[in-house]
């Protein structure tokens, strides 16, 4: 029989370490929404984007929003500086687990095309989105953010899925808006 000042003790390291199991697990649980959030948010711009680079056109990304049922929430189209042509159209979509916009951008002009679609969301943890992406998009790591005028930081990896490609991930930080955007720009030069 184990005497009773012994009980107590072992009682009281029994219930520290079951409140420290249940501690950890809370912390897995906590953490566990905001990667399964990255997740989606790079699955949606894999399969809405990324998927596309064969027919990375304007047209395809509309077809494709509208086929999606996505809410129109933009659609511009005119001249712009430098003898160009813009083309900005934008949708809200939904995932399992939060909002998400789609951003589809065209510029055409003398000097070629440059289409892009992104997918911009919030996020808990901007940082540990971007490894992810890395980690899943099998990127080279992170360059030095470039550090815009509006607070955000912007990470570009140019030829990321070929020539012409450029992948950017921006977010908001400094400024303190929990939202990122992940963008896969293509540019075609005209045939010479």
């Amino acid at each position: 029989m184990i005497p009773e000042p012994m009980q107590r003790k072992l009682f009281g390291l029994g219930v520290f370490v079951f409140a420290s199991a249940i501690s950890q697990t809370a912390i897995a649980r906590d953490t566990r929404p905001h990667l399964n959030r990255a997740q989606s948010v790079i699955n949606a711009f894999q399969v809405i984007c990324q998927l596309e680079l064969s027919n990375f056109t304007f047209e395809r990304f509309d077809q494709k929003a509208t086929a999606m049922g996505m809410q129109l929430q933009s659609n511009d189209s005119g001249p712009s500086a430098g003898n160009t042509v813009t083309r900005s159209k934008s949708w809200a979509g939904a995932l399992t687990d939060g909002p998400f916009i789609l951003l589809l951008d065209e510029m055409t002009g003398a000097k070629g095309k440059t289409t892009s679609c992104a997918i911009v969301a919030d996020v808990p943890d901007r940082d540990a989105f971007r490894t992810e992406a890395i980690r899943t998009m099998k990127l080279p790591d992170a360059p030095a953010p470039e550090l815009r005028n509006n607070g955000s930081r912007s990470y570009f990896w140019d030829g990321a899925f070929g020539a012409g490609t450029t992948v950017l991930d921006r977010d908001f930080a400094p400024n303190g808006k929990p939202g990122v955007m992940l963008k896969l720009l293509v540019s075609e030069r005209p045939a010479v």
